[in-house]
């Protein structure tokens, strides 16, 4: 309890679950909208989707020709959108893997905000 009088929650003090995969840095992670997945972007260009219950990898996305700064699901989790060094954005579809849009043209590197909506 806090000196206001309000319950203050504790964060975990031991880690829950390593997961292992990307090559170099990772650059952003997040989770999708029901919780349920984990997505990660990094140095080495991929996103990856995770079961982080489990640690398992679902999916591997590749297509950016530099690192991936950030990636945000969809409000269905049918759809990523992605940004990155290489100045492009990329919607994808997540079962299949494939990118459905690529948006280029930008000046400099991209970054998503938490509050976007895709």
């Amino acid at each position: 309890m806090t000196s206001s009088g309000t319950v203050a929650q504790q964060l975990p003090r031991t880690e829950a679950r390593s997961l292992s995969g990307h090559e170099g840095a990772v650059l952003a992670v997040r989770f999708n909208r029901d919780g349920n997945y984990c997505l990660s972007c990094g140095k080495d260009r991929t996103l990856r989707l995770w079961n982080p219950h489990t640690g398992a990898q679902v999916k591997t996305y590749k297509s950016h020709a530099r690192e991936v700064r950030d990636v945000h699901s969809s409000s269905d989790n049918a759809k990523l959108v992605s940004c990155g060094a290489d100045r492009q954005i990329f919607y994808w579809d997540v079962a299949s893997g494939r990118v459905i849009r690529k948006f280029r043209g930008h000046n400099s590197e991209l970054p998503l905000h938490s509050g976007s909506t895709v």
